[in-house]
């Protein structure tokens, strides 16, 4: 079998294992999942040793030397790179590029971007520790780009991606959120409770800023305060019950402040599928509200605003057609809640094309997809 190695971008967790289909692709490959953050993020190890779902196929390296005794046992195989930029990372790929090894890299999970804006650009300028950053990270994306090989792979999930990809070899598919959905669409919808659901993004302390290099954009003291008494305010005036979709690397620590209501770690599509509405800041999981055709509604606060969050809001905002409500400023003024639940479906459908499927590609698991491409080199 052709050896396939999968970087994945940090620890590898179960849900992982689930998302990138292991079991799928030991169909057709032999599979190895390289975890590399014990070594990439050796200074912040805490970050990274919980919830490691240690399969058969797992290889934890920790070490240079790992790597290369792992790289001197391997010939020629298809990787699959999920590994952030950086000097390691760039390393790591310059040996397996040796090996003649075909990558592939994913721009699935898509969603609209906001540009920068004149003033963001100016205030960059003026602080010396930002300026170095991104002198920095611009290196090591030049870096990148120049062990690129134009006989990568590209597989991706919505036009959107397409129009910015100069790459011949690319496979259409979907997102990974579209693989969920696929798996439960065809289940009995349960809408005997009246209920909206928002989409936990874990806004305080979600290790995913540490690897971006970005401030959380809310605090603890803040937001789950401000979060709740909204929430509150929601269930009262649109006579519906608040369920929360926790981000699953919560790893389960619910603030006290949310425990008063229903939640899941693991069934955010379901809580939407069956919901009336939907609660969101920017999550990728919003692509389910555009397949189930559930009203959202997007939030923001007076903390939030002032973040890098807030541009993003607004652009999912435009993107579907969708009101933005300051949880701050609406603590004594009634929700129109009529107003709020209205779905545009031409926006959704634009969505849809753009972020979450490429029309007229397959309707099967996206690592199917893409192991027949391989399989039959048509990509």
């Amino acid at each position: 079998m052709k050896e396939l190695i999968i970087l994945p971008p940090g620890s590898f967790s179960e849900k992982d294992y689930q998302r990138f289909g292991i079991e799928i692709l030991k169909k057709n490959f032999s599979v190895k999942v390289l975890d590399c953050s014990a070594w990439i993020y050796k200074k912040h190890l805490n970050l990274f040793l919980k919830n490691v779902y240690k399969t058969k196929e797992y290889i934890s390296i920790t070490s240079r030397k790992d790597f290369i005794n792992f790289i001197s046992t391997i010939n020629s195989p298809i990787v699959i790179d999920r590994l952030p930029i950086n000097n390691k990372s760039n390393w790591i790929r310059m040996l397996l590029r040796r090996k003649k090894s075909l990558f592939v890299y994913l721009y699935l999970n898509l969603f609209p971007e906001k540009a920068y804006s004149n003033q963001k650009v100016f205030d960059t300028i003026l602080n010396p520790r930002k300026v170095i950053k991104i002198f920095t990270n611009f290196l090591q994306k030049k870096i990148f780009n120049l062990i690129k090989s134009n006989s990568d792979i590209l597989l991706i999930g919505g036009l959107a991606s397409k129009k910015k990809l100069k790459n011949k070899n690319l496979i259409y598919a979907h997102s990974m959120d579209y693989d969920v959905y696929l798996s439960i669409k065809n289940k009995s919808l349960t809408n005997k409770n009246n209920y909206a659901v928002f989409v936990d993004e874990n806004m305080v302390d979600h290790h995913d800023y540490f690897l971006l290099n970005l401030r959380p954009p809310a605090t603890e003291e803040q937001y789950y305060e401000t979060l709740r008494k909204f929430l509150k305010k929601f269930e009262l005036d649109s006579q519906m019950k608040v369920k929360i979709a926790f981000h699953p690397k919560r790893q389960k620590k619910i603030p006290n402040l949310l425990k008063e209501f229903a939640y899941t770690f693991e069934n955010t599509a379901e809580f939407v599928m069956n919901s009336k509405a939907v609660l969101a800041h920017s999550s990728t999981s919003i692509s389910y509200a555009v397949l189930f055709r559930k009203p959202v509604i997007f939030l923001t606060s007076d903390e939030i605003k002032k973040s890098w969050q807030q541009p993003r809001i607004e652009k999912f905002s435009e993107a579907l057609n969708g009101q933005i409500i300051n949880m701050d400023q609406n603590s004594e003024k009634k929700l129109q809640i009529e107003t709020l639940l209205k779905v545009d479906e031409k926006k959704y459908n634009d969505y849809l094309d753009q972020y979450i499927k490429v029309p007229d590609s397959p309707d099967i698991p996206i690592w199917e997809i893409f192991s027949q491409k391989i399989i039959n080199k048509s990509y």
